[in-house]
Formats: C-alpha cells, sequence, structure tokens
C-alpha cells in the first residue's frame, strides 16, 4: 500500500474483556448476551439478523456504537482490496464488451443492429453490472468449491460470503459485530490468498477445485497463524476510501453499497451520473477503511510457517511485521519475486502452452531491449563517469543523490554483458555469449509475421482494400491467430528462469533512468530540453555517435504493446472456432474505436494492436512488399511449452560434427 502505515491498538482487544461496555449509554459487564437480554440491555450486534454461530477472529478496534446495525460511521471496516480490485476490473471488462453492444444498438442504421442473443447478453450484463455482489469468477468459484454449492446459485445459499467491493459480510452488517472478519471469512480469503500466490486465477482451468481443495488444506493446518496474522493486520494500515477509489483498487459503487443498499444506477444522479453521497451514506467516500491484502496475509503466513514459527511464540507480533516487511519489499533484501513489474500486470494465471506470466517478464525485457539499443544504459554510465571526474557541474540535489548512489552499488546490477545474455536468450539479438545461452532464433521471422499479418489484414477490411491490386490471397482470422499463438508460444519458452526477476530490476532501472535524464539539472549541464536530447547529446559526444532515438522509442512502446495484448489474449488463441482473434468491429467502428484503452501498455484493445503493428512496421522502414510476403502462413517451428534439457549423448553426437549447445 501506498500509505503509511498506522500502528495498531493492540490493548484495545483484551480491555474489551476486562473493562465494562458503553452500549447506548449505559454500562454492562461482560457477560454473556443471554444475560444482558434478562437485564433489558440489548447490543448493537444483537438487532443484525442472525445466521447462526459466529466465531471473531479479528480485528479490535471496530466496535459499533449507538445501535447501528450497519455500524454507521463509526465502524472502521476491513476492506480486502486485493479481492476489489479484481472484482473492478472484472466490472470494467463487463463494462467495455456493455458499452460496444450500447454503440451497435445506437449505430443499427449503420451496423444493423443487435442480433436477439446480443439483445439477452446487453440485458444479462446490465443486470450484473447494477448489482453490487461480486462478480469476480475466481471469488466465486472459490466460495462455491470450499461450500460445494453451485457458482451459479450462490446468492440465494450464504450471501454473505459473497463480498461487496471487498466488505465481507461481517463488514456490511450481515450480520456484523464489529469485530472483524469471523472465522469462515477468514478461511475464504485465506485460501484465495494463497491461490493469488501461486498464481491460480483462473476456474476455467483444469484442476481448479483440487487446487482449491489443496489451499483450503494447508489453511487449516496453519488456522492459528493465519488467525494471528489476520488480528495482527485487519488494523495496520488505515485509510480513506477516497484514497483507495483514487487508486482504482476498488469500484466507485462501494459508496452507499451499505446504506441506502439500492441497486447502482438508484444511487446515481441523474445528471452527472456520479454516485451521490450524503451524511446517510454508508461507506461514504471519506470514511476510513482498514485496507487488507489477502495475498499479503498468505505470504506471511506461509513465510512464518517456512520458519516453523507457531502462534503460540512469544515474539509473534514483531515476526508478522518482519515478514510482511519482507514480503512488501519495505526492507532492503525482499524476495523479487513479491515485486510487481510497472508495465505489465502480473496477477494472471497461465495456461498450458502459454504462460502469461512469462509474457509479462518478456514485455519488459522487450521495452529494455530497444532503450539499450537507444544506449540508455550506457548513457546513464557516461554520466555517471563524468559526475565521478568532477566534469559534470551539478549541486547538491536529487540528481547528485542518485549518480553517488548509481555510483555506490555499482557491484549490485545486472551488467551490459549480462543484460545482452538476457536479451540474445529472449530475442535473438547479437552481443550475448552463444556458448552460454540457448538463443531465440526463430524470434525475428515469428515477430515480422505475427505484425505483418494483423496490418495486413487491418489493411484488407478497410476501404483500402478497394484500391489494392496484387494481393496474394486474403489473410483470414485463422492466419492471424495462428502467427499470433507461435509468437505467444515461442516468447513464453524463452521467458522461464531469470526472465522475469531481471524484469523487475530493469523496469525500476528504466524508471530511476527516466528521472534523472529528466532531471533539470541533468538537462541543463547537456543543454537539452528533454530526456532524449540528453541521450543524443551523450552519444554524439561520447558514445561513438548519434542513434535513431525515435525508432527505438517507438518500437519500445509498440512492442510492449503487442506483447501485452498476446498475454491480454491468449484464450483467443486456442483454436475455438468462431471467436475471431481480432474483432472487426473494433476496427470498423468509429465509435468503437474511440473505446480504445487509456492504458494501452497494461490493457491494449484490438484497436491499439493494430496501431501498434503499423507503428513498429513504419519505423522500422518494412516495405508493403514484405508485409505482404510476411503474413502468408508457413509451418509453426516447433516449439516446446517448457524448456527442455538436451540428453548428453545428444550433446557429444553434435559436438562430434562441430555443433556446440550451451550447458545448463
Amino acid at each position: 500500500m501506498a500509505e503509511q502505515k498506522t500502528p495498531a491498538p493492540a490493548p484495545a482487544k483484551e480491555e474489551a474483556k476486562t473493562e465494562p461496555a458503553t452500549v447506548a449509554g449505559s454500562k454492562t459487564s461482560p457477560a454473556p448476551k443471554a444475560a444482558a437480554s434478562k437485564a433489558g440491555i440489548k447490543s448493537a450486534a444483537s438487532k443484525a439478523p442472525a445466521t447462526g454461530n459466529r466465531n471473531t477472529a479479528s480485528g479490535g478496534s471496530n466496535l459499533r456504537k449507538e445501535n447501528d446495525p450497519f455500524g454507521g460511521k463509526s465502524m472502521t471496516r476491513i476492506l480486502l482490496v486485493d479481492l476489489s480490485e479484481r472484482d473492478h476490473r472484472k466490472r470494467l471488462e463487463l463494462a467495455e464488451v456493455l458499452q460496444r453492444l450500447n454503440t451497435l444498438d445506437d449505430t443499427k442504421e449503420k451496423s444493423g443492429g443487435l442480433t436477439a442473443a446480443q439483445q439477452r447478453e446487453r440485458a444479462r450484463l446490465t443486470r450484473l453490472l447494477n448489482n453490487d455482489v461480486v462478480l469476480d469468477p475466481f471469488y466465486r468459484n472459490v466460495v462455491a468449491t470450499l461450500h460445494q454449492r453451485d457458482v451459479s446459485r450462490l446468492e440465494s445459499y450464504n450471501p454473505v460470503y459473497l463480498h461487496k467491493h471487498g466488505l465481507v459480510g461481517s463488514q456490511l452488517g450481515l450480520p456484523g459485530d464489529g469485530e472483524g472478519l469471523d472465522t469462515g471469512e477468514q478461511e475464504i480469503a485465506g485460501v484465495c490468498g494463497l491461490l493469488l500466490l501461486d498464481n491460480y486465477t483462473e476456474p476455467d482451468r483444469p484442476g481448479f477445485r483440487a487446487k482449491v481443495t489443496q489451499a483450503q488444506g494447508e489453511y487449516r493446518e496453519n488456522s492459528a497463524l493465519f488467525e494471528a496474522v489476520f488480528r495482527r493486520l485487519s488494523t495496520q494500515h488505515v485509510v480513506s476510501l477516497d484514497s483507495q477509489l483514487r487508486q482504482q483498487l476498488v469500484n466507485e459503487a462501494t459508496v452507499g453499497c451499505i446504506r441506502p443498499d439500492q441497486s447502482i444506477s438508484d444511487r446515481r444522479d441523474e445528471e452527472t451520473g456520479e454516485i451521490l453521497d450524503n451524511s446517510d451514506t454508508v461507506p461514504s467516500r471519506y470514511d476510513e477503511v482498514a485496507a487488507l491484502s489477502a495475498r499479503s496475509v498468505a505470504g506471511v503466513v506461509r513465510k512464518l510457517a517456512a520458519d516453523r514459527i507457531t502462534a503460540n511464540d512469544p515474539w509473534l507480533a514483531s515476526r508478522i511485521e518482519a515478514a510482511f516487511d519482507a514480503l512488501t519489499g519495505v526492507l532492503a533484501g525482499g524476495p523479487p519475486s513479491s515485486l510487481e513489474i510497472a508495465l505489465p500486470d502480473l496477477e494472471e494465471s497461465v495456461d498450458v502452452e502459454i504462460v502469461q506470466e512469462n509474457l509479462h517478464a518478456v514485455q519488459a525485457i522487450y521495452f529494455s531491449f530497444m532503450l539499450e539499443e537507444a544506449r540508455m544504459f550506457q548513457v546513464v554510465e557516461r554520466i555517471v563517469e563524468l559526475f565521478r571526474q568532477g566534469l559534470l557541474p551539478l549541486g547538491r540535489g536529487k540528481a547528485g543523490d542518485y549518480l553517488f548512489r548509481y555510483y555506490k552499488s555499482a557491484g549490485e546490477r545486472i551488467t551490459e554483458a549480462e543484460r545482452r545474455d538476457l536479451y540474445m536468450r529472449a530475442f535473438g539479438a547479437p552481443g550475448g555469449d552463444p556458448n552460454g545461452n540457448m538463443p531465440n532464433r526463430e524470434f525475428n521471422e515469428l515477430w515480422l509475421r505475427f505484425v505483418s499479418s494483423v496490418s495486413n489484414f487491418a489493411r484488407q477490411i478497410s476501404v483500402e482494400k478497394l484500391l489494392r491490386q496484387n494481393v496474394p490471397m486474403a489473410v483470414s482470422q485463422e492466419q492471424v491467430r495462428k502467427a499470433a499463438r507461435d509468437l505467444a508460444a515461442n516468447l513464453s519458452l524463452h521467458g522461464y528462469g531469470i526472465a522475469y526477476f531481471a524484469a523487475t530490476e530493469l523496469q525500476q532501472s528504466i524508471l530511476e533512468f527516466r528521472d534523472v535524464l529528466s532531471d533539470p539539472e541533468v538537462r541543463g549541464a547537456f543543454g537539452a530540453r528533454d530526456m532524449w536530447q540528453v541521450i543524443d547529446q551523450v552519444n554524439a559526444n561520447y558514445l561513438g555517435g548519434p542513434r535513431n532515438t525515435y525508432r527505438y522509442r517507438v518500437q519500445a512502446n509498440a512492442g510492449a504493446i503487442i506483447v501485452r495484448w498476446l498475454a491480454k489474449n491468449h484464450q483467443r488463441m486456442q483454436g475455438r472456432f468462431g471467436m475471431d482473434v481480432i474483432s472487426i468491429d473494433a476496427l470498423t467502428n468509429p465509435q468503437l474505436r474511440a473505446l480504445a484503452s487509456d492504458r494501452p501498455l497494461v490493457d491494449p484493445s484490438d484497436w491499439d494492436l493494430v496501431n501498434a503493428c503499423e507503428q513498429w512496421l513504419a519505423v522500422g522502414g518494412v516495405q508493403d512488399q514484405s508485409i505482404e510476403q510476411y503474413s502468408q502462413s508457413i509451418e509453426s517451428p516447433v516449439i516446446t511449452s517448457k524448456p527442455i534439457e538436451m540428453p548428453q549423448a545428444a550433446r557429444d553426437v553434435l559436438d562430434s560434427v562441430g555443433i556446440s549447445l550451451p550447458s545448463f
């Protein structure tokens, strides 16, 4: 979380056991509820509808007041931010589909309108998006598996466990006693956290239910640790709901989902379309919530269990804090696997042959490779050398601090030779050590075939096809699908091993380089107006001549969008007949083009893909004749789903004929 952590009021739970509790202005002893009822005193929690025995296990400062069955403004609700973010992304995805259907209906004179199936789908999406209940299929299938219920009928079974924008039943006042998540909610959140850690989030993936059961077993084996970690972390990060809304971690419909608890459309202002927020709204945009990540809880428990720490450890509280800080990278030495790459989203699952996580890592590596070709890394190295020699007129400031830190930590970074080895293994780029790497020799051809297929496909369905001559044959959806699958499988194969971990460091270096090269002091020292002029100046004066930085930065951006699109749409490449790999409506309907993603590096649309392919081909100087040639299909290369080490006997045979392979 970006917000500063606040210390948890640990003694609050013990005080509730020993001190009289104030209820509606009266003091009572901590007797059972039955005794309190005989005395004519009712607690706020007793007014909530009962759903059976309920064992509280976390919290400590969330006690309700003033007999408000919803906790009112006095209850600091626990918000499961990672689960709410997943549901928010799912809602955005469905809203985009609904918007496209509405656009087709609005332009029915030109588009022909909606079919009967599309009309039913539009009605279904409208109904789903107007309700606050969770839509994320991952969470719903976890609940259905744990409780052995039909996933399509969960609402009729136990809606308490179906969260609303990250707020589960105990935090919604259903029934709720203000003491945090109950044991059932903890188990669901813990199992979800374990699955998120294992990157197992696709319910349609074979073996998903077995994986849920396995995670449940791990949770119950460490249930005491989970209870302690939930109790400790549930009140650690108290933030405003508005801060989570601005970071797009929760949906705007979170406001008012408890009271007035109407449909989302009824809570919107008729003129502005914004969610209404007044003094009676629960929760309000400016209410405080305790942000909690199920994934972080699961990660902390796994680390404690691996270190053989039990729930009875006298130093458990400090050990939880240390494990949490190490897991989130707060402390130096945090595991690289806990860091997320800025360009891609690494919280998605994998396919049998095409591993999304590998493609996300390759996306960042390709971005770095193009900037390496523009000599960005070498430029920063040269600036640091000039700084060390006293030839760079920099005073005390942020730029000088960074250059000094960069100089001191030289031995901890990936060297240029190591980066070149990585580029050779991922893309077959020259410059690496061929004796220590398995170069990707097929990448260049597969890449050109895919971008050419997309470009040619987009051109032939536009008006331009009426003016073109000598087109050898039409490029079909299946040809584009094949080219996409070949390239995605190739990149996935070469994205194993160190790729992910190197990508985390490379993306951090790129962000730091961008900041230091854009620093006013550094730009002033070279008489440059932006970071690219700094790079041009250093290349021309110190590194043997300028580079075509415009080409490389365009190809870096376009290539990252292309790889991201492959990762996002890997399900379209499964060869299911009738499923378009590229939506023709997204290319031909101007109103749908306007719906292109505003973050194409993270969530590219089909229109973003077409533009990225055209830009990459244009700045690369690829001629139309070559595009026509590369867009035609060829036999797919032999690509394994995982790296396979060649037996020593086969290596000896190849060595005998003068062919040497890298050793592993």
